[in-house]
């Protein structure tokens, strides 16, 4: 009974889990099909969308705002921040994800209204090791793996990187593609990379032979240009457009953002004769394409146009575009003419990570050459008195300049929500005692993300202020030509005060450094905000409003002490200027991207309207009772009474309204083509002529795709033709004005009186600048060797310039007129090779080539008379000396002189009377050289060694000659009479006559130098260390300069006294230019 009843329940166990196991598999298979049938209900859903260039998630994301499902993964695993262009059009969400998602090696599971994403790449896991492996304790056995690399077309790929990870094992693929490396084991993991390429990693296993196929890497095609009002590939680029990012800015003491390019783009040429840390550089693009307008690039900092360099800090800058046609800068009109620069300053990132770094450095400055004079012997065995002393007067005015540079940044994101704020100070001494600047600078830029993203806003503000001193660079002239025996001071004693000899045009430049200020307070504040609303896919519109708030105050004071200028019995003098500058900026754009089948459209539109004023204020007054207030108490001084104190102020403005336009065509990434007009209106202009027109209009072809050329990876042709503006930098010239005349004597007092300030011109209009750019992009060797090739033609008409007129009938002496004519062409080539592009023992290598050439033309000039001369020599002796001439049809810049010969048996000079006269006139003079160079190079290098990196750039000017003006006027035993001689290498010992004006003081000034170097080190740092980054650099600028010129600095001196010169008068060395300085300077990152 006892069996029966334990076999009965032993079939009753057996029927229950039977049982549970039958209702089991039917809910499961009931669960399964109810899944199946509600996945495919939400596979089923259909939709359409356009993205361009964008990251997986936000590809995700816009999925899951078109349907009502939810996406799950980890951003890691999938790689979540690849970016690709995708396009559907009612398509079944399963195929959008097959074709979006399978590509990408991502594999996707639906369960209810969730999709899961998972990688589908497979990573073997390491076998078990047998312990018979392990019999001997030290023993190393290597696995030898072997293999051929291709690329998808099944070609062979040499010089491919393949190193074992985590190791400083590797080797590199033969001409066939072959390689083979031995391993430590089968959890070795190889990783294969070559440039033109996406990496490739995978772990050895059990294989022992691993065939790769490279998949195309067209990541420098592919990547992101800002242009006018968008951005675009570049692969779709028809103009000529230049970028470069902060990882190849120039490196090291960098105080103006405008050194960052030096030397790196094609064309663009950016020179500061000596070392002024308070002057600007000169930025000139593609040569001079206008000489009565602004021959400087438009400025573009992240949408305020008109922006100030100085404004902004360069540790602030992430990239920097230079559009150099007129195809690419035609969409900005009349302020494109000479080319366009575009900034775009660093913001937060948006991967929830806080990042902060601090940057500073020191700087020590120097002298690197001195214009040769005489030593006290030499000068008294050239005649001069001997009045007892040894004084360096060089010594005396110069110093080493010490500047000390501090950055602080920081960024982050939470949410929707991205920032980025930095804080700058910079402490920068000149090597001329009193010369320098201190500044802060802070900004803060945040981007806030809203309505499902489609809304985007972004707020932007900076502020600078600077404190300058600007000093009077007499000093330094003065201090060349110094009687080297005389004291500084009345017989050596400071109380009875400086010593002045009574030679002519000559003052202690002691005095002149020590007793003379001249500083400066510079505030800027810059604030914008752009909102940006995705109202369907593909068409946005946005808004944007700027205010660049500018307040410059100038102050100077001569003291009593001293006999300079205009305080030369005076009793001190002070003058004060303040102005207020106002940049004001409303934008307002819609953009339109669409794909139909093959053909990508990218159109934008917009409306601008920019307003800009300013108002000043000037006084000065001397006799002061003091002078230890400066200039800080202007009521003080005496000639208020005397009527001798000036007054004055002035208020200006203008208005811009523009409505623009650009079209871009892209058919199946082979052939583009690109549009774009401007129609603006300007308040600078009278009735007649206030409205302007400008246009472009320029295509592109990939020619590898018809041509298939093996060996070429790259091979692009683009051609566009442009007309862009000018605007006059004066606001009322079409006007007839009134101002203050001269005073004159009215019943016993001086007053004021009115005069006419400009004569009428209804018919001023806008200058046009049309431009016509053929360029070549290729590619070769796998992408190592990539380049560009540009050829431009240019054609200004209607060229502003003041020209002076008869009085009468005109009520002024001067008129601005529509008058001339420039044409210019060029050639720019761009060069980058990857010597080394992967890790080769530890080392990468880089280097780049840019090659440009300008030739400027004058077709025409007034209509009255075909050439004038500038640039005058300056007193005493040859004042009125004008020794460039610009004519019609020949070049700019063509320096004019009398041809020296020799020295005759007197000491005088035998000087060639070219037409037999006679005598020596202006009709005896010849073009000996001309002051803009034929061509221009630059060679920049970047080498990386395990924890080192070094760049240096060599950068070089050729064709161009100076005009070496101290030489004309103190270069022989003569100037002994008054001054310390110039002594360079074409010192003539038996000349005895004076300053004069030949052909021997014209040089030539081709150099080559080593514009900067820095060599880096990043320290190892641990996973658990707080910093992030820890790097410490060394730099050099200037540190040789090989040249034949004499003179302080060969640079090309592109404008007659500095940047505010007359661009028509070039190759001029002034007497009073600043000297060349070389910089040593140590500094670290640090990151956290």
């Amino acid at each position: 009974m006892k069996k029966k009843h334990n076999l009965q329940r032993l079939l009753l166990g057996i029927m229950k889990v039977t049982l549970i196991q039958i209702c089991m598999v039917v809910l499961f298979t009931s669960f399964v099909f109810a899944r199946d049938s509600h996945a495919q209900e939400v596979l089923n859903q259909q939709i359409s969308l356009t993205i361009e260039n964008r990251d997986i998630k936000t590809i995700l994301t816009q999925v899951e705002k078109l349907t009502d499902v939810k996406f799950m993964y980890s951003a890691e695993v999938i790689q979540a921040k690849r970016k690709v262009s995708f396009s559907a059009r009612n398509e079944k969400l399963s195929e959008v994800l097959d074709r979006l998602l399978l590509p990408l090696k991502i594999s996707y599971e639906v369960s209810k209204k969730r999709i899961l994403l998972s990688s589908n790449e497979v990573s073997e896991s390491p076998k078990n090791e047998d312990p018979a492996d392990n019999t001997t304790e030290n023993a190393i056995i290597l696995t030898e793996v072997t293999g051929t690399v291709t690329n998808s077309k099944g070609e062979a790929v040499p010089g491919v990187s393949i190193r074992e990870d985590g190791t400083g094992n590797g080797v590199v693929s033969d001409a066939s593609g072959k390689y083979s490396i031995a391993v430590k084991n089968e959890k070795s993991i190889l990783v294969f990379t070559s440039v033109g390429y996406k990496p490739f990693q995978a772990t050895v296993g059990s294989q022992k032979v691993f065939n790769i196929v490279l998949e195309d890497d067209n990541t420098q095609l592919n990547e992101v240009v800002v242009i006018g009002y968008g951005t675009v590939e570049r692969k779709e680029l028809t103009s000529s457009v230049a970028k470069i990012d902060a990882k190849n800015f120039n490196r090291g003491n960098v105080n103006n953002p405008a050194q960052l390019l030096q030397g790196k783009v094609a064309g663009l040429s950016i020179v500061r004769p000596g070392g002024n840390p308070n002057e600007d550089f000169s930025i000139r693009l593609r040569g001079l394409s206008t000489f009565g307008a602004n021959s400087q690039p438009l400025i573009v900092i992240d949408g305020v146009i008109g922006g100030s360099l100085n404004a902004l800090d360069p540790n602030d800058i992430k990239s920097i575009e230079v559009l150099k046609d007129a195809s690419a800068a035609a969409i900005y009109g009349t302020r494109g003419s000479s080319g366009v620069i575009i900034v775009t300053t660093k913001r937060g990132t948006t991967d929830g990570k806080a990042s902060v770094e601090y940057n500073t450095y020191v700087s020590s400055e120097e002298v690197a050459r001195f214009v040769q004079n005489s030593t006290p012997e030499q000068f008294v065995e050239a005649g001069g008195q001997d009045l007892g002393s040894k004084t360096n007067w060089l010594d005396l005015v110069t110093r080493k300049g010490i500047s000390n540079v501090h950055n602080l940044s920081f960024s982050n994101s939470a949410g929707s929500t991205s920032y980025t704020g930095s804080i700058n100070y910079r402490n920068v001494e000149g090597i001329y005692i009193g010369t320098g600047f201190k500044q802060i600078n802070a900004r803060l830029n945040l981007t806030q993300r809203a309505i499902n993203d489609r809304l985007t806003l972004s707020f932007n503000v900076g502020v600078t202020n600077r404190n300058a001193s600007y000093g009077f660079t007499d000093g330094l002239r003065f201090a060349i030509i110094a009687n080297p025996t005389a004291p500084v001071y009345i017989d050596n004693d400071p109380a009875k005060g400086y010593l002045e000899p009574n030679s002519p045009e000559f003052h202690n430049p002691v005095a002149i450094a020590k007793e003379a200020t001249s500083e400066g307070k510079i505030k800027t504040l810059v604030g914008s905000i752009r909102a940006d609303f995705e109202v369907l896919d593909g068409w946005n519109i946005g808004a944007f409003y700027s205010n660049q708030i500018d307040n410059n105050m100038a102050s100077t004071y001569l003291s009593s002490k001293m006999r300079y200028g205009a305080a030369s019995g005076r009793g001190g003098l002070a003058t004060k200027f303040s102005q207020d500058g106002n940049n004001e900026l409303f934008e307002m754009t819609t953009s339109y991207k669409k794909t139909f089948n093959d053909l990508k459209v990218n159109v934008v539109g917009g409306y601008s309207r920019q307003m800009l004023s300013f108002e000043n204020v000037y006084a000065a007054n001397g006799n002061f009772i003091t002078d230890d207030l400066l200039y800080n108490n202007l009521g003080l001084g005496l000639d208020i009474a005397n009527k001798l104190a000036g007054i004055s102020s002035a208020k200006e403005e203008s208005r811009l309204v523009a409505f623009f336009g650009r079209a871009m065509l892209n058919y199946k990434d082979s052939y583009f083509l690109s549009a774009a007009i401007r129609h603006e209106g300007s308040s600078k202009f009278g009735p007649n002529h206030r409205w302007g027109s400008f246009y472009s209009v320029s295509g592109g072809a990939d020619l590898l795709k018809a041509l298939k050329i093996s060996a070429l990876t790259t091979l692009k042709l683009r051609a566009g033709y442009g007309v862009t503006g000018a605007l006059p930098n004066q606001n009322y010239e079409y006007l007839q004005r009134l101002g203050t005349g001269p005073r004159f004597l009215f019943e016993g007092n001086f007053v004021p009186s009115v005069a006419v300030a400009s004569n009428p011109n209804p018919d001023l209009k806008w200058e046009q600048k049309a431009e016509t750019n053929i360029g070549l992009d290729f590619g070769l060797i796998d992408n190592r060797l990539t380049g560009s090739v540009d050829y431009y033609v240019r054609n200004t008409k209607d060229v502003l310039q003041t020209v002076s007129v008869s009085v009468p009938p005109n009520f002024f002496g001067t008129s601005l007129l529509n008058i001339g004519k420039l044409k210019s062409n060029g050639l720019e080539v761009g060069l980058n090779y990857a010597v080394m592009p992967k890790a080769i023992k530890g080392l990468v290598y880089n280097t780049g080539l840019v090659y440009s050439t300008y030739n400027t033309k004058l077709v025409s000039f007034d209509g009255k008379q075909s050439e004038i001369f500038l640039a005058n020599l300056g007193p005493p002796g040859l004042n009125g000396t004008l020794v460039v001439r610009l004519k019609e049809g020949e070049k700019i810049g063509d320096i004019m002189a009398p041809i020296f010969e020799g020295v005759n048996d007197k000491g005088g000079r035998i000087i060639k009377d070219q037409n037999g006269d006679g005598q020596i006139t202006r009709a005896d003079y010849l073009v000996v050289g001309n002051g803009l160079p034929k061509f221009e190079l630059a060679w920049n290098n970047s080498l990386e060694y395990k924890n080192f990196d070094l760049n240096f750039l060599i950068r070089g000017a050729f064709g161009h000659s100076l005009v070496n003006i101290n030489r004309a006027y103190y270069e022989s035993p003569a100037a002994s009479n008054n001054y310390n001689p110039v002594r360079t290498k074409y010192y003539l010992p038996n000349l005895k006559q004076g300053e004069s004006w030949n052909s021997y003081y014209v040089e030539k000034a081709d150099f080559v130098k080593l514009d900067n170097i820095t060599l880096g080190y990043n320290v190892n740092l641990s996973k658990k260390s707080a910093f992030k980054k820890i790097r410490f650099y060394a730099s050099g600028q200037n540190l040789f300069v090989i040249s034949g010129y004499t003179g302080v600095d060969p640079e090309v001196h592109y404008n007659e006294g500095g940047t505010t010169g007359t661009p028509l008068a070039p190759g001029i060395d002034q007497r009073t230019s600043y000297f060349r300085t070389k910089t040593f300077t140590f500094g670290v990152n640090i990151g956290f």
